[in-house]
Parts: C-alpha cells; structure tokens; sequence
C-alpha cells in the first residue's frame, strides 16, 4: 500500500463537478468527485482529504508583468511562473501589496522566495465510503467568495475546485478517531450543519456497505431548504428504508432562526437515551460558533434529564470524549 503525502501527491482527476445549492440560493456549494482509478493508497471513513491548490494563471500574468518577467526565470528549482502557481499565497499580496513584486528586478526573482507566504494545503472532509465507490473520492466544497477593499475576491482551495482544476494533487490526512464505532451495533448521533455533513455521508454509505445494524441519527443545518438540502434524496432514501432518522433546521425558513442546536434541546429526552444506551455522537463543522453552541445544548440535555449540576454536566461530557464517544472534527 503506497502512502501518497504532501511532498509526493497523488495527481487526481475531477470526474464530475456539480452545483448542489438551488436557484436563489445565497450561497454554492459543490459536489467534487475526483477519478482515482489507479491510487495504490487507502482511506476510511471519518479522514479527510489534502489538496495542493493552484493560484488562477491570471493572478500570476499580472504579477509577472508586474516584475517585467517572462515566467521562465529559474527559482527554487522550477520555473518563476510555477512557483507562484503552486508555491506563494497570493491572498497575502494582493492590490494594495503588489508594489512588492516591483521591487525584485527581472534578474533576481530568487530574491522574492523570503518575502512571500507559502500556499499551504487545503483539507476537505470525504464523503463518500470506498466501499461504494472504490474508485473514486467525494468533496464536498463550499465556494468561497468576498469583497476585500472594494475588490471581489475567492478562496483559492474552492476556486481552484470548482473553477480552475482538471488534475488535482491530493494525498491523505487521516483522522484523529473521527470514524464510526467498532461495533456496528452502535448507535450514532451525527450533527452537521452546511458542509460539516460531508462525512456523515460516507459514514452512512459505510453503514449500509457493512449491514450496520446500529441506530443513525442526523441532525443537519443550512439556510433554506429548498435550494440548501445537500444531498436530500440519498437522505430521504436512508429514512424510507428506516435506516436513518433525521432531524433539519433550516435557519431563514421562519422569521426566527433556527440552528442544530435548538433542535436537539427540542429532541433532549430521546438523545439522552441515545447516550445512555451507549451511543456515539460527532459533531462536524465550524468550531467558532456552531459547536459551541452544541457543547452547550448538550451540556443543558445532560443536566436537565441525567438530573446533573452543570459542573457534573461538564464532566460528563469530558468522560465522552475521552471514551471516543463524544468525537468532533470542526475547523
């Protein structure tokens, strides 16, 4: 088994890129499938994937002509266009900072290599099970845009993703026990709002690959259900099937906004005996607000039906997740 890493990526292809946010939707976000029908690699269910993004050749066409270059001045072993392509994090430079470039004359682009920031790797959650798809590599991509001093501006992972890429460098970054329990008669309690879902996905597509015989539940967040339901039909498929209960709130739907959050407070007897029974719970997403927020209404749960003090509440909730039973992946 080869171990594909930042130094020696795997050079993927994108098979299918897809708009999954409706018409009037506020936001897009992408489903990303890569080809890796000749990957001698591994993953499981829970990792997440590296990607070595490029900058957009027309960022790096007006730097060059900024430095009065022609892009084929050696630096760094490569090429002068290659490395600010692959190598520099133009968002560090941009309008107000490009007099930087000016300073290096045509004949010394190695002097520009300690004055700029690295294009660091971007990391994106996998959403799919090899089981199903052996040859593939699901993403799940929010597009990332926004005005900076009057001028638009992308992030370069999704702009890259969803824009740009035809071969797309990637290797493994493996999870720190964020993955479904041995057992498969466990059950698990997911919370992943906008594209913190993108795992649990894939843990259910494992699930049904492996007969799982434990109980799934899903509590998932976005703005508007009709054009914010990422992948609702393979959801409403799981439920039919009575293999999957799910539980949405759809925040701009109702004139007060509703989060994960206040759902499960809505849901508290029964998630508490879902905890009791022994059941997981993992919570992916963005960690500023969102799991905050669920650490306190979990906190709440465990106080008000354990019959605990809310320094006991606490406690309780640390005893989980140094069990691994309480497991979150947020960024």
């Amino acid at each position: 088994m080869k171990k594909y890493t930042r130094a020696l990526p795997y050079l993927s292809q994108i098979k299918v890129r897809t708009l999954l946010t409706g018409l009037g939707s506020s936001k897009k976000t992408y489903h990303i499938v890569l080809d890796i029908k000749d990957w001698e690699g591994s993953y499981k269910v829970g990792d997440s994937i590296g990607v070595l993004p490029s900058n957009d050749p027309k960022e790096v066409d007006a730097i060059l002509k900024k430095m009065q270059c022609l892009g084929d001045e050696p630096i760094n072993d490569i090429t002068l266009r290659d490395f600010l392509l692959t190598k520099v994090n133009l968002s560090r430079t941009r309008k107000r900072d490009l007099s930087l470039y000016e300073q290096i004359t045509p004949m010394a682009p190695q002097d520009l290599v300690p004055l700029v920031m690295p294009l660091l790797p971007r990391f994106y959650s996998i959403t799919n099970s090899s089981l199903l798809f052996p040859n593939e590599i699901h993403l799940l991509v929010a597009y990332v845009q926004y005005q900076l001093n009057g001028e638009q501006r992308l992030g370069v992972g999704s702009h890259f993703l969803c824009d740009l890429a035809k071969l797309v460098p990637i290797y493994v970054q493996p999870s720190n026990h964020f993955t479904l329990p041995n057992d498969p008669a466990t059950s698990i309690i997911m919370i992943g709002p906008g594209t913190g879902v993108a795992p649990f996905r894939a843990f259910m597509q494992e699930r049904m690959g492996t007969k799982a015989t434990g109980r799934n539940w899903l509590f998932f967040g976005e703005r508007n259900r009709k054009t914010d339901f990422y992948y609702e039909s393979f959801w409403r498929e799981l439920e039919k099937q009575n293999q999957l209960r799910m539980t949405t709130a759809f925040s701009r739907d109702q004139e007060n906004k509703e989060y994960v959050q206040h759902k499960l407070l809505e849901n508290k007897k029964e998630i508490w005996e879902w905890i009791c029974d022994g059941a997981f719970v993992f919570v992916c997403g963005d960690a500023n607000e969102m799991a905050k927020e669920v650490d306190v209404a979990l906190q709440t749960i465990v106080k008000e039906e354990g019959s605990y003090s809310a320094e006991e509440a606490i406690h309780y909730l640390k005893k989980m997740r140094h069990e691994k039973r309480y497991l979150l992946d947020v960024y």
